[in-house]
């Protein structure tokens, strides 16, 4: 089915507010949803020949996801391989009078464990742009940065929480 001019124009006007939203729950901000929303029906009206015409919402909250974690990587570089995240200059942080070496902290973990330590610690990811990152769900992150968290504590000998992790 391909979709005439008027029709592909009528899907902006019924299902562009849901599209946007999702662009904004993925992208975070205002201005780069707008960029995946104006990019999502871009890139939709170019298929618009493979769309068979079912189910025009998933249709384009898939193409929504994938545009916005575009946007992302653009943003972030380094987000096709979390390893090139490690080699970047490493915070330091207070602890105990003394201050610790994130990186070393860092060594101590795998590269995929580093990788969503830094992603939550350094840079801010919320839980949600973490699992569509790692293509896993949510819940698996949460159990994941519970006990990351949770041996950064016994390494460090901290009492309070590092992360914040989100409750669902």
């Amino acid at each position: 089915m391909s979709l005439t001019q008027a029709e592909f124009q009528s899907l902006y006007a019924d299902y562009g507010p849901a599209v946007r939203a999702r662009c904004r729950s993925i992208c975070g901000n205002e201005a780069d949803a707008d960029e995946a929303l104006q990019e999502t029906f871009l890139r939709a009206w170019k298929a618009r020949r493979r769309f068979d015409g079912r189910h025009p919402l998933a249709w384009l909250q898939t193409i929504a996801r994938n545009t916005s974690l575009d946007v992302l990587r653009k943003r972030r570089p380094w987000q096709d391989d979390p390893l090139t995240w490690l080699s970047l200059p490493a915070p330091e942080r207070a602890g105990a009078g003394s201050q610790l070496d994130v990186r070393r902290l860092l060594d101590r973990f795998g590269p995929r464990d580093a990788a969503m330590l830094r992603l939550r610690l350094g840079e801010g990811w919320r839980i949600q742009e973490i699992a569509e990152h790692f293509d896993t769900s949510q819940r698996t992150i949460r159990r994941n940065l519970a006990r990351l968290e949770a041996r950064a504590r016994a390494l460090l000998g901290a009492d309070p929480p590092l992360l914040a992790v989100e409750s669902p």
